[in-house]
């Protein structure tokens, strides 16, 4: 089918009755910047329509069909979207255009499916739909079937057009990435973080990503792997910050200066600190870990209150309730996974204590911070701080 648009539907922003135009054109400027990534802005132009957001087609672009589909399906907001071919609104002309576009398909079975929102068209859907079926069927010997027939053909009757297609691309859903503000998102190199970072920006947050490394304690194979994380993530979310904050010299401190048990759990305040501090440079109103409730010893519910004691913002962990199967299959789903499990050294695995403390009390913590200068690694830490443009 030679087609000239791209209809892109939505769902969940669909329901945003007070605020809906806002998130509307959150998903209008994602869909853009998804395009932008294939095609060139002369190429196309985009709008929103009732229910739905409208890619006018200015030039063939069929060479490119993959790449937009693979642009889009990575869009959130996109409940799915179609290739279609845009019709007046005459009667005659959408029969013949629908029995064309399904004559260049194999089929033995079929059924005509309209959408009727604009009702300055006199004929109703379900006219439409015995219209349209009558007549292919008077053309070609085919069997109507109402269930899981072999193809469809689709109209949508739009503010003064008509829009056909045949075949309906399952985008990830969701809500527009931005849409809901800035979050900084606490970034490592293994499996379960990038998720929580991807389903972060599923629900409308534009995720700001911070790394902490221990190098020169360890190779920079954990910084490697991030960057190239990185670039997955950028799918998602087309601008993307990344900073690199070096650990290493916090870890000594609490090597020699606290007691072995806690050591994991006082690298994470610092970390939690420092992620608090750029969010609140950067704007952002809450923190994102990968966290999954009792799958190490620093996730049980005691360690990670201790924890979050120290932090001023939300730290919302959306993987939370998941285990580790279902962390792995997300990220092979979102292509994270293969990336994951490249050998590194992360600073967490570093001076992992025999006997780590499955419940500490955040009054336990504080006393063994008394034995630290925490302003002064603070200051050195954010000091580190490199910022990194993925390009």
């Amino acid at each position: 089918m030679k087609f000239d648009t791209i209809l892109c539907h939505y769902a969940e922003v669909g329901l945003k009755i007070g605020n809906r135009r806002f998130f509307e054109n959150w998903l209008k400027q994602n869909i853009k910047a998804s395009l932008l990534t294939v095609i060139s802005k002369e190429e196309f132009d985009i709008k929103r329509i009732h229910g739905r957001i409208l890619v006018e087609l200015k030039k063939d672009i069929s060479k490119n069909k993959e790449n937009i589909t693979r642009a889009l399906s990575d869009t959130f907001g996109v409940a799915y979207f179609a290739f279609a071919k845009t019709v007046s609104q005459d009667i005659k002309l959408i029969r013949e255009e629908s029995l064309s576009i399904l004559n260049e398909n194999q089929f033995e079975t079929f059924k005509i499916k309209a959408r009727r929102p604009d009702h300055r068209f006199l004929l109703t859907a379900q006219q439409v739909n015995e219209d349209v079926g009558a007549f292919v069927l008077s053309k070609i010997n085919k069997t109507v079937k109402l269930n899981d027939p072999d193809i469809t053909c689709f109209i949508d009757i739009v503010q003064g057009v008509s829009y056909l297609y045949t075949k309906k691309i399952i985008g990830p859903g969701g809500l527009p990435t931005g849409a809901n503000g800035k979050v900084v998102g606490l970034l490592s190199a293994g499996i379960d973080s990038p998720v929580a970072t991807i389903m972060a920006m599923k629900r409308g947050a534009s995720v700001i990503l911070v790394h902490f490394h221990s190098v020169p304690m360890t190779t920079e194979d954990s910084i490697e792997k991030v960057k190239q994380l990185t670039e997955v993530l950028r799918r998602y979310q087309s601008r993307i910050h990344l900073y690199l904050v070096a650990l290493a010299p916090i870890q000594k401190e609490i090597l020699v200066k606290t007691k072995e048990k806690f050591r994991i759990l006082l690298y994470r305040r610092f970390m939690i600190r420092i992620a608090e501090m750029i969010a609140k440079k950067d704007k952002a109103k809450a923190l994102i870990t990968g966290e999954s409730l009792g799958q190490v010893a620093s996730q049980t519910l005691g360690n990670i209150a201790a924890i979050e004691s120290v932090s001023t913002i939300p730290i919302l962990r959306p993987l939370i309730g998941l285990d580790k199967q279902e962390i792995m299959d997300l990220a092979k789903q979102y292509g994270t996974y293969d990336i994951s499990i490249l050998p590194d050294q992360d600073c967490c695995s570093l001076f992992v204590p025999k006997h780590p403390a499955t419940n500490a009390k955040k009054q336990y913590l504080d006393q063994e911070e008394n034995n630290l200068k925490i302003d002064d690694l603070m200051k050195e830490a954010i000091d580190s701080i490199e910022y990194v443009n993925i390009k």
